[in-house]
């Protein structure tokens, strides 16, 4: 998979714009990238695309920016000028997907059905889009199709909100969901950006899920079982002892402080993924202990711990 497709994968959720004043662009821009999605797909729906790109580039040098509703080639040698890293074309038009190949610049065309897939697949594509989802059946739909063309991911876009949005992206199959439910038109007209920021921020914690799975405690006098009784009885739980320490319920751990990591002991963040929590909390300025990180059969993060200790306590992610 190309570098552009595996960021996009590991933000998640790409917002799907269609700008009618270039002006909105950089602000737009900067709501988003605050809010936690630092993606945008610029449509050439409005005459303002290309110039809103630029400004776009020029408010978040780091931001990833494409072009969608790309049509033809005029649009593509457009996009590239303006800063396009990827384009994202409504049908899979053969023409404007050799040209994007000819350019080297990652094509996502959108599909529909198995004859759209088969010509992606003549292509050699990776990812395509899938347009629009919830119409054509969503994800039901894509998994039956996704059966014979295994090779390949989705990017669904269309129907897509913020009470569906983990239903996709819980599948392997789907690299990232296109959506426009956080681009509010009337609070970009209004000027109201920090709505935007608000709204992307909602899109961010109900795709990662983020809640507390477990708090754990050192213990260093020799009594980690019995700490392990009195939490469970609070709890209503069972002790379960592990090669660290002991489980006194399923919400709190007692270990060793010889085998533990943090002064105090650390708190478990549960995510519906890790490497997308893992983006996150980087963009956040939090850094990463590398050398943590454990991974499923498929490549997939599956734990790591940050660097950061708060309050003496260590934390870590986990799926």
């Amino acid at each position: 998979m190309n570098e552009i497709c595996k960021k996009i994968h590991d933000i998640g959720i790409v917002p799907v714009i269609a700008l009618d004043r270039v002006e909105d662009a950089a602000p737009l821009a900067k709501a988003l990238c605050a809010g936690g999605l630092p993606v945008a797909e610029v449509t050439y729906r409005t005459a303002a695309a290309h110039d809103a790109m630029i400004e776009m580039r020029k408010a978040c040098p780091d931001m990833i920016i494409g072009a969608g509703t790309v049509l033809n080639r005029e649009q593509v040698d457009s996009a590239i000028d303006a800063g396009a890293e990827f384009i994202v074309s409504p049908g899979t038009n053969a023409d404007t997907i050799a040209y994007c190949q000819e350019r080297n610049i990652p094509i996502l065309p959108g599909t529909a059905n198995a004859a759209d897939l088969e010509v992606a697949s003549a292509f050699g594509l990776e990812v395509v889009k899938f347009f629009p989802a919830e119409p054509l059946g969503g994800l039901k739909m894509i998994k039956a199709l996704s059966a014979p063309y295994n090779k390949l991911k989705f990017m669904p876009t269309g129907g897509i909100k913020e009470s569906n949005v983990n239903d996709y992206l819980n599948d392997p199959v789907i690299l990232a969901c296109g959506g426009t439910w956080m681009i509010d038109k009337k609070a970009i007209e209004a000027g109201d950006f920090k709505k935007i920021e608000e709204l992307t921020r909602g899109a961010v914690r109900a795709m990662l899920g983020v809640k507390i799975k477990h708090v754990a405690v050192n213990e260093e006098d020799g009594n980690g079982a019995k700490l392990a009784e009195q939490f469970a009885k609070l709890f209503g739980g069972e002790v379960r002892e592990t090669s660290k320490g002991w489980f006194g319920s399923d919400w709190v751990e007692i270990m060793s402080a010889a085998k533990a990591k943090g002064k105090h002991g650390h708190i478990a963040i549960g995510v519906n993924n890790v490497d997308r929590a893992k983006r996150y909390y980087e963009s956040l300025g939090y850094t990463f202990d590398e050398s943590t990180a454990t991974y499923d059969d498929k490549g997939n993060m599956k734990f790591i711990y940050f660097n950061e200790e708060i309050g003496g306590f260590g934390i870590h992610l986990t799926k």
